[in-house]
């Protein structure tokens, strides 16, 4: 069906009347006199708008003798409404091109050498963005969360958030701790990697591997690579001690972090996109009154020794450092949030 076709059949039918008349033709075959008695309408006003429905080919008129007989035409009312909007567009390809346009901008804004800069706030930037990503995993492969966090590592250190909103938009499905692909979102481009890696010249480097030994071997080193290079090249991503402090009633929760932005990324968006933070006083809090029920205030940092190897594991320094912390603000029972018995889950 042409896209004029569509419009007409739509128009047609978007008056009163002429639904009637439709309504009562769907009976049996009419007469113009005979359905202005039925409809209580002029004959002048029924012939006005059965011209429509002619026009539109919604109704046959059919010659009896000295009257005209009038009855729906039964090829049309055949179609879906499905098939009615399914015209051919001519204008297709060329938005097609636009959208290809459109997330060749997003990708280039959001990545750079391989690597997602920043998650996307906007929820249609976002899906591009998770789109992309999902395509390093295989269709036929079941991945343990352990394995889902590295990838998702590689690509951004707040893996946490990623891999919630694969979850979120049905991108993964998620049974007993193990992760497999949507079939919706498997990468059928015949490429070997994500339009993000071919990009920046990091096809070569196989994304997927059917052996999870070889992959945790080539992460690694890719792995070391990367923390060398975001030291170099990135100082400003801080360690340290925060808290995040219920503005209503005082109560804080003290944590520990190798990225604090990362962490208040992941409790921003607990609290504001899932509304489903662990600690429901601080949920509420931000329900009732957003940003200004829950503030997220850094405590201490840590700085990265320089004659330290850049592969040097800080966990053991934060933890001495939030417990200093935890013994200075005693964030317990009435004061705060803290549990020691699950306090590394929240942090």
């Amino acid at each position: 069906m042409e896209i004029n076709e569509s419009i007409n059949i739509m128009k047609a039918l978007g008056d009163t009347s002429r639904l009637l008349i439709v309504n009562s033709l769907m009976e049996k075959p009419q007469y113009l006199e005979e359905l202005a008695k039925r409809l209580n309408l002029s004959e002048s006003t029924v012939s006005f708008h059965m011209k429509k429905l002619e026009n539109s080919g919604l109704v046959l008129r059919q010659k009896e003798q000295y009257y005209a007989v009038f009855s729906v035409n039964k090829d049309i009312f055949s179609n879906t409404l499905k098939d009615i909007v399914s015209f051919e567009n001519a204008e297709k390809p060329l938005q097609d091109e636009r959208m290809k346009q459109y997330r060749e901008k997003v990708i280039s804004t959001y990545f750079s050498n391989g690597r997602l800069l920043r998650i996307p706030s906007q929820h249609k930037k976002r899906l591009i963005v998770l789109e992309e990503i999902i395509k390093l995993f295989e269709k036929t492969m079941t991945y343990p969360e352990k394995q889902i966090d590295s990838m998702l590592e590689e690509i951004n250190e707040d893996y946490c958030s990623l891999r919630r909103y694969f979850i979120d938009e049905n991108m993964m499905q998620r049974e007993r701790g193990s992760y497999r692909v949507n079939p919706k979102y498997i990468n059928n481009s015949g490429t070997d990697a994500p339009e993000f890696q071919r990009k920046s010249g990091l096809e070569k480097t196989p994304s997927k591997l059917s052996a999870p030994a070889d992959r945790e071997k080539k992460m690694d080193t890719a792995k070391r690579k990367e923390i060398v290079r975001n030291y170099k090249e990135n100082p400003h991503t801080t360690m340290g001690i925060y808290q995040l402090k219920n503005l209503k009633n005082g109560k804080i929760f003290v944590g520990s972090g190798k990225n604090l932005e990362a962490k208040r990324n992941l409790h921003m968006v607990a609290l504001k996109e899932w509304g489903l933070h662990e600690i429901k006083e601080l949920q509420e809090a931000w329900n009732e009154l957003g940003e200004n029920g829950v503030a997220f205030e850094i405590l201490d940092t840590l700085e990265p020794k320089k004659d330290y190897p850049a592969t040097y594991n800080y966990a053991k320094d934060l933890e001495v450092l939030e417990d200093m912390w935890l013994e200075k603000l005693q964030p317990y029972g009435e004061r705060g949030y803290n549990k020691k018995r699950v306090r590394k889950t929240l942090s």
